[in-house]
């Protein structure tokens, strides 16, 4: 598999996989209850790859015609103005990449309120398993610039101004893998998993169907929400320069599927 655009390859994946009909971590199987899946299609995690079957999405993002997919969106444009708007405030010197789902899933926040007195380890195992990363950095106010051409996401403490092209020769530090199934990452400070109230308030505005007010909740809390670059899923590596709070995630792009995502979302 080449990676365009001269993006280093993380080696070889097993099959994605779109079956399972419950669980909504790794180490248990797909997911159900995502409002964009069709008929509980999620991912299945195994230990010889990615496993799975069945279902797909069905969801309402495909064949939208009008808002951010139409005929007319500009991907640098929109990009942009989030690269603009959205910043993270990381004071506890920990950031959290997730799948914007799992801040709902009932299944991860009974097991982060299970071990609400334990230490950071038990917490990064828990995000772990159910497909996120955990990456130390100095606390401090970060921006995002996403490029949706380049197929990259550069998290940087804000006021920095650094050169893409150097990231990617620089960053060479692998952190692993974020799964993103719902198109959008979360990028939140650790500690607001500590916050039982706010979790439980965000899985209520998830299963109503209040997909924004759930990212604006995100927002108001210090954190921020990004498209990932392929409609079925990403799977981003990331990635750290040694010595710097610099984080950068790139998926893994077979050929030619890039270039037809090329008009997503930003």
């Amino acid at each position: 598999m080449r990676r365009e655009r001269g993006f280093r390859s993380r080696g070889g994946r097993g099959g994605r996989g779109r079956g399972g009909d419950g669980g909504g971590y790794r180490d248990g199987g797909g997911r159900d209850g995502n409002r964009d899946g069709g008929g509980g299609g999620g991912r299945g995690y195994g230990r010889n790859g990615r496993g799975g079957g069945g279902g797909g999405r069905g969801g309402r993002r495909h064949g939208r015609g009008r808002g951010r997919g139409g005929r007319h969106h500009n991907p640098r444009q929109s990009a942009d103005s989030g690269n603009q708007r959205e910043r993270i405030a990381i004071e506890s010197g920990v950031l959290v990449l997730i799948d914007q789902f799992m801040l709902a899933n009932p299944q991860f926040i009974d097991r982060l309120k299970s071990i609400i007195d334990e230490g950071p380890d038990a917490k990064d195992k828990v995000i772990r398993d159910y497909g996120g990363i955990v990456v130390e950095v100095s606390p401090d106010r970060y921006r995002i610039e996403r490029d949706p051409y380049a197929y990259s996401i550069v998290v940087h403490p804000e006021g920095d101004e650094p050169e893409s092209e150097e990231i990617q020769q620089l960053a060479t530090d692998g952190k692993g893998t974020v799964f993103v199934d719902t198109r959008c990452l979360a990028m939140i400070d650790r500690e607001l998993l500590d916050d039982s109230s706010l979790l439980d308030k965000y899985k209520q505005l998830w299963f109503s169907g209040q997909d924004k007010a759930c990212r604006d909740l995100i927002r108001d809390n210090g954190g921020a929400v990004r498209y990932g670059f392929s409609r079925a899923g990403d799977e981003l590596g990331v990635y750290v320069i040694p010595g710097q709070n610099i984080v950068a995630l790139w998926p893994d792009v077979a050929e030619g599927t890039a270039a037809a995502d090329a008009g997503s979302e930003a």
